[in-house]
């Protein structure tokens, strides 16, 4: 009974103490149980002869009062069968596909006048990333201005040329030497013009008082600066990137799977991702296509999905981690929060069955038989040898010593020492549990195996035989492993 008030003033204590952290708390409210004896750990090791051997199927319990279970914010629940999402685990990495990258380029060399943009800058198709200056470009827009004066004649002369064979005036080769004259000067137009428009310049506005000496070096693409590899006074080359720019609008994700899971795979399938770096936020994606050769060093077979939704974040490159459902199957479930880890191990506690019957009733004991009708309160001095008289007086035989019984007579709810009553010749009764107190709930600890998760729920695979619908804790499970590594100390 003391030690029930003592728990109880611990326990309002800190729950006052809200500037205490969760983890101590945890601790200290652990250790003072053990140190109180209101919560006992025992390893099944053949304590006393009263435990079941390791490896017979006993596991470590630990045994709490009801108030401690409330105490510790407990909850019990049921071992059920699920339908759970069965899924793949893949990684993979963001890819962004290849006409959404550019590599960006001089068409003719020169020098950088001038970088226009820095990294990280959205741009349009055909915005100026930088300007060049060259001898070339200012011989290009002469070459073009001067043959396109030339065509102008040229054309006048094959038409003129036209007209005279018509009337068989002039000679048929003068008229094929002007038809060649004019076709190669238009070729020679065009092609310039298109060279002009690779540097950015209008050949349709380009006349003989606008001939500059710079041209511009545009994106191809929209999207996003990712990389530049010059600044002003580089001299560039037609072969040298200059500007990478990315578009992430089309990112999508290459995961890789083995051979063995490839055909639950389906084009049209969900996938659910998170970065893995960043595992907080999740993504949502959509098998667009299957692999049909292996990779060369791992031996898997890429699986591409398109994302969607949104792509905030997402970067070319980016490791990811997704999911992938395949379907329902029914197992064996607990709550999450049932499971804790231990060691590296996966562990729940399950109720043990019928312990609400070993509380520490005398009137189970045959050396300490009652009459019919016969109560003491709680707390209520019994003498023990007075008690054995009367017995004897009936006839009833005892198994022990009533002299030394009178002499150790205790008050139910005193602390006493049972190991020192069985020294005493206080013989002990199979079934007599010391260490469960009045009302007391044991839980017995069970490793298992963890599956998948779906929602609330997770698979779950015992490595152990336990009862179907058996009762296990899904709440204060983490405060019951600690109180059990705490009161390893204080088995008797």
């Amino acid at each position: 009974m003391k030690t029930q008030f003592i728990q109880s003033a611990i326990t309002r204590n800190l729950s006052r103490r809200s500037g205490i952290p969760h983890s101590i708390g945890l601790i200290v409210i652990a250790a003072l149980f053990a140190a109180c004896g209101g919560g006992a750990a025992t390893e099944d090791e053949g304590h006393g002869g009263q435990g079941e051997e390791e490896g017979h199927g006993g596991g470590s319990t630990v045994t709490v009062s009801p108030q401690q279970f409330a105490a510790i914010d407990g909850v019990l629940g049921k071992v059920e069968m699920k339908d759970l999402t069965t899924a793949l685990k893949a990684t993979g990495f963001l890819k962004v596909p290849p006409q959404n990258v550019a590599d960006v380029t001089a068409a003719m060399g020169g020098t950088v006048r001038e970088v226009l943009v820095q990294e990280g800058d959205h741009v349009k198709k055909g915005q100026a990333l930088a300007s060049i200056a060259d001898q070339a470009i200012i011989d290009l827009q002469r070459d073009y201005l001067d043959t396109k004066a030339r065509l102008v004649y040229a054309k006048a002369e094959l038409d003129r040329q036209t007209e005279l064979a018509g009337a068989n005036v002039s000679a048929q080769k003068t008229l094929q030497q002007a038809t060649a004259e004019h076709a190669s000067l238009r070729a020679s137009v065009n092609a310039n013009a298109e060279l002009l428009r690779l540097i950015n310049i209008d050949p349709d506005k380009l006349n003989a008082d606008a001939i500059r000496s710079t041209g511009s070096i545009v994106s191809p693409i929209d999207g996003t600066v990712a990389h530049i590899a010059v600044n002003v006074g580089s001299k560039v080359s037609g072969d040298a990137t200059m500007f990478r720019v990315v578009n992430n609008s089309k990112l999508h994700v290459d995961l890789f799977l083995y051979e063995q899971d490839i055909t639950k795979v389906k084009v049209g399938q969900k996938i659910d991702l998170s970065l893995t770096n960043l595992p907080g936020k999740n993504y949502t994606a959509v098998v667009f296509a299957i692999g049909s050769a292996f990779e060369s060093e791992t031996k898997t077979i890429p699986v591409h999905a398109e994302i969607t939704g949104d792509k905030e974040g997402l970067i070319d490159g980016m490791g990811v981690t997704a999911r992938i459902d395949v379907g329902n199957a029914n197992t064996t479930a607990v709550l999450t929060d049932a499971i804790v880890n231990m060691e590296g191990k996966d562990f729940v506690f399950i109720q043990s069955a019928g312990e609400e019957e070993h509380g520490h009733a005398h009137d189970e004991e045959p050396a300490h038989k009652e009459e019919a009708g016969h109560k003491h309160a709680e707390g209520e001095d019994h003498d023990h040898a007075k008690e054995n008289e009367a017995a004897h007086a009936k006839g009833e035989d005892h198994g022990h010593d009533h002299g030394e019984v009178a002499e150790g007579e205790h008050n139910e709810g005193d602390g006493h020492d049972h190991g020192k009553e069985k020294g005493d010749g206080h013989t002990e009764v199979e079934g007599h549990d010391h260490d469960a107190p009045p009302g007391g709930m044991t839980f017995q600890r069970v490793e298992v195996k963890r599956g998948t998760t779906d929602g609330p729920y997770t698979a779950v695979t015992f490595l152990q035989p336990v009862q179907a619908n058996a009762v296990v804790v899904t709440g204060g499970a983490y405060y019951l492993i600690a109180m059990m590594n705490t009161s390893e100390g204080h088995q008797h």
